[in-house]
């Protein structure tokens, strides 16, 4: 299959990730007590894991590992990311979270078509270039909240993140296939993007949870353990 490619798409997709990466370990749901550096860090992870994580299962060097321009620009978009969240303090909780949930709808199909685009690219078939294309949607992800010490977003209650990105990669392999160059690349990235951020955005205004719900425990530095009773005369033995 003869498919073009687009390293500026991907290079978009790590800047806006990067961005994405550090206001989510900003959040008191993951904010460990960083560094400014340390931010800086999260924010590369969640830029280039994605497509490090892609390279490598179709056994190519990983591209955002080839050169300065892409910790260059995660840098900068970690640098834009801190300052957000510094002029976001005087927002308000709901209108935070509304702006990063729609922010990781708008990167999350890139990722997914990314992926699946070097799948079709090696002939790896319709299945692998579903799989590689959710793994390359959720790996900087993970990273992140592996990190955090947090527990990974694609196992919890998120508004159906891990649909959102099969959506992507499923429709984009599909038609990719079906259509074998007969119509324009860009025609058919934008419609698996716009399937897949219109699913996700309607999942996260109607608060769409998993499908089957299990309560949990929170998560962050702000849950603090109650301290054990001191030991005294009337302690129980």
């Amino acid at each position: 299959m003869d498919l073009p490619t687009f390293p500026n798409i991907d290079l978009f997709s790590a800047a806006v990730n990067a961005l994405y990466g550090v206001l989510v370990a900003c959040n008191p749901s993951h904010n460990r007590g960083f560094t400014f550096w340390g931010l800086l860090v999260m924010g590369y992870l969640g830029g280039i894991g994605g497509g490090v994580t892609r390279d490598l299962l179709v056994n190519e060097f990983p591209a955002p590992l080839k050169g300065p321009i892409y910790p260059g620009v995660c840098l900068l978009m970690g640098l834009l990311g801190l300052s957000i969240y510094r002029f976001s303090e005087s927002w308000e909780e709901r209108f935070r979270t509304r702006f990063m949930a729609y922010l990781k709808s708008f990167t999350l199909p890139w990722f997914a078509v990314l992926g699946a685009h070097k799948a079709l690219e090696h002939n790896a078939g319709i299945f692998a270039a579903i799989v590689i294309g959710l793994i390359a949607t959720t790996a900087g992800g993970v990273l992140i909240d592996l990190f955090c010490g947090v527990t990974p977003e694609i196992l919890r209650p998120s508004e159906q993140l891990v649909t959102a990105a099969l959506l992507a990669s499923t429709v984009y392999s599909l038609l990719a296939v079906w259509e074998k160059g007969r119509v324009s690349f860009f025609p058919v990235t934008l419609i698996a993007v716009l399937v897949s951020f219109l699913f996700r955005v309607f999942a996260v205004r109607d608060h769409w949870g998993s499908i089957v719900p299990v309560p949990a425990p929170a998560e962050g530095p702000e849950i603090v353990t109650r301290a054990t009773p001191a030991a005294g005369p009337n302690a129980p033995r």
